[in-house]
This record gives structure tokens, C-alpha cells and sequence, in this order.
């Protein structure tokens, strides 16, 4: 099992946000920044679960580089699904656009 200690990764935190800053300030595609993002969100919930870190200690890391920015995923559309539908038709035309 590997053991990584906390503050390495709060470390690794840090320097993903000020990567996901730079690229910001670069003008990185949105490939780009979801792949940093990723990276951050995926250490936030390690140290969250298991380094027993608490979201204001997080937040206090990632304020002062990216102040408010939400690294989480944002849903491309909401859907609703007709209950009545043939479950014969294939389910993106079954699929209606909530507005």
C-alpha cells in the first residue's frame, strides 16, 4: 500500500491550482483546464476522505490563487425523460430538453 503523506499532497494541491491559474491566464483550452481541474478535484476528495482534511483548510489553500473558481464539473444540458416513451427508440430521441 502506498502511503503518501498529507502535506505532500496538500502540496500537489497548491501547485495544481496556480497550474490551473496559469492556464487560465494562458488561454488553455477547455481540454486543458478540465484536465488540471480534474487533477485538483481528485486530491481534494483523496485529502476530503482519507487525510481527513476539512474544506476550509482546502478553501484557505485555494482562495488566496483562485479566489471563488469552481473546479467541478458543470452539466452541458438537463434532460428529462418522458416515462411514456417506446424504449424501442433509441434514448437521445427520447431524451426532451428542460429549459
Amino acid at each position: 500500500m502506498m502511503q503518501i503523506p498529507v502535506k505532500d499532497l496538500l502540496d500537489s494541491l497548491k501547485d495544481g491550482y496556480i497550474e490551473y491559474k496559469k492556464c487560465v491566464e494562458n488561454g488553455s483550452d477547455e481540454v486543458d483546464l478540465a484536465h488540471v481541474a480534474g487533477f485538483c478535484t481528485t486530491i481534494e476528495q483523496i485529502l476530503s476522505s482519507y487525510g481527513k482534511v476539512t474544506d476550509a483548510e482546502i478553501e484557505a489553500i485555494k482562495g488566496p490563487i483562485l479566489g471563488t473558481v469552481t473546479l467541478t464539473r458543470r452539466k452541458k444540458k438537463n434532460f428529462e425523460l418522458d416515462m411514456n416513451a417506446d424504449l424501442e427508440q433509441p434514448s437521445i430521441l427520447r431524451r426532451k430538453k428542460v429549459e
